[in-house]
């Protein structure tokens, strides 16, 4: 056992491992895992932007037929057809008018226009009459009952154009209503597409 002198200090040299030989390099495997492709991957620019929006006038007729028992499916398919015959018979209204006076590029942008228009909010109001749970619209949760009453509300708007276009309502109140409700009916059809909000199970 050594003795060393007070103050005297034995230094300590640091273990230095031998040398070993450097492993070789994992061999580079023949496959590779399969890649994760993202969300969404395959999909349309419409499926991914808009999901809703997939059967875009694509509707049954059986969204507009009334031989049903039930009495509030009944008189939400009744204001439908009001609204699409409403806007179907202003629409050929328009087309008579240009053609007796000899319009020939309004009818035929009248003729044009009444076809899409039928398609457009046909499908709109097949999406209404139809949807089913409950979305939330600027944090309120709007249900069935909400668009039943939009449908019984421009069903009655749209009686009311009808008659004042029979009374040669023509002047700048017809179109602006017009627009107006259609962009109302586009906009609700468009909330039915949004995924509807899951039940509680309390």
């Amino acid at each position: 056992m050594y003795k060393t002198q007070p103050g005297h200090q034995i230094p300590i040299q640091s273990y230095i491992p031998p040398d070993r030989p450097a492993s070789p390099p994992p061999p580079f495997p023949d496959s590779l895992p399969p890649r994760t492709q993202p969300a969404g991957y395959g999909r349309s620019w419409k499926d991914r932007n808009c999901p809703g929006m997939r059967g875009f006038w694509e509707f049954s007729l059986n969204s507009y037929s009334l031989r049903t028992s039930d009495k509030a499916v009944l008189a939400r398919r009744i204001c439908m057809i009001v609204v699409l015959g409403c806007r179907t018979a202003i629409s050929v209204l328009g087309v008579i008018k240009n053609a007796f006076g000899m319009r020939i590029v309004s009818l035929i942008l009248g003729i044009i226009l009444g076809i899409l228009g039928f398609l457009f909010v046909g499908w709109c109001l097949a999406q209404i009459g139809e949807a089913k749970g409950v979305r939330v619209v600027f944090g309120k949760r709007v249900g069935r009952w909400h668009f039943d009453v939009f449908l019984i509300a421009i069903g009655v708007l749209h009686v009311g154009i009808l008659i004042a276009a029979f009374f040669g309502m023509d002047g700048g109140e017809l179109p602006a209503t017009w627009l107006v409700l259609w962009l109302l009916i586009w906009a609700v059809a468009w909330v039915t597409t949004w995924e509807p909000e899951p039940q509680s199970a309390v």
